[in-house]
């Protein structure tokens, strides 16, 4: 209890303990906007499900990785030094996990999230989650998570301006029929990236944008000069859009 009262602390959020109450009872009492602390963390429970932290696919590209294998979102990143990196759209974190994981030393990762719920299920993991691999363990230790909105982010001048922005997803929502998804879909909220909002991006950043996506045709029409990365046989991809800007 003293655990989850000083975690609670630490993001503004009310501690409450449970008394034995279930996951119906709670949302009766507190609505559909509350974690449940357990020894995995928080989690976030829902009718959909229950979501808690865990590196997902990042686990596996992770290995990869180890051994000598390429990752696609590191070929777009294209880092030949440290880079300074905003992922825009963080969700799980698998993405900014594999970027602090493989991007040269003295890069800096940070990460928004429009959730709030989804926030504080993965800033716990970036901040507390023991890994069995210390160096995965200081990977997400790198990384900075805060609760906000990226298109806030994008109009605001005095906003600090990063080397790369990375977006997920491109125009819509995550995969429905992703089992994963499930518990947190509804609580998903983020804008649409419309080639606006692109534009928008490609005046915020130093070197490059790069965005997650099935299908890029939309992009390519608007932005020709788009390079695309990513397996022949992959359902993801990347498109990355080189900046010629002055921001310092």
């Amino acid at each position: 209890m003293t655990e989850a009262a000083r975690w609670a602390g630490s993001i503004g959020a009310v501690f409450a303990a449970r008394q034995g109450r279930s996951e119906i009872r709670l949302a009766k009492d507190y609505g559909s906007c509350f974690l449940v602390y357990t020894s995995r963390g928080p989690q976030i429970v829902r009718d959909e499900g229950t979501h808690f932290f865990s590196l997902n696919m990042a686990e596996l590209r992770i290995q990869h990785i180890r051994q000598g294998k390429p990752d696609h979102l590191l070929e777009a990143l294209g880092a030949a030094g440290p880079v300074r990196l905003l992922d825009c759209t963080c969700g799980f974190g698998a993405d900014s996990i594999v970027a602090s994981f493989g991007l040269p030393q003295g890069s800096v990762v940070h990460a928004m999230e429009v959730s709030p719920l989804l926030a504080a299920v993965t800033s716990w993991g970036f901040s507390d989650f023991v890994h069995a691999h210390h160096d995965v363990t200081a990977a997400l230790r790198r990384i900075q998570l805060r609760t906000g909105d990226y298109m806030a982010y994008l109009r605001n001048e005095t906003a600090p301006v990063y080397d790369v922005l990375y977006f997920d997803p491109m125009f819509d929502h995550p995969v429905a029929s992703s089992c994963h998804f499930q518990p947190v879909r509804a609580i998903m909220d983020h804008h649409a990236l419309t080639l606006k909002t692109i534009e928008y991006a490609m005046k915020k950043t130093r070197r490059r944008v790069v965005i997650k996506g099935r299908s890029f045709r939309e992009l390519v029409q608007a932005f020709p000069e788009a390079k695309l990365y990513g397996g022949r046989y992959s359902r993801i991809g990347y498109a990355v859009l080189e900046c010629e800007s002055t921001n310092g």
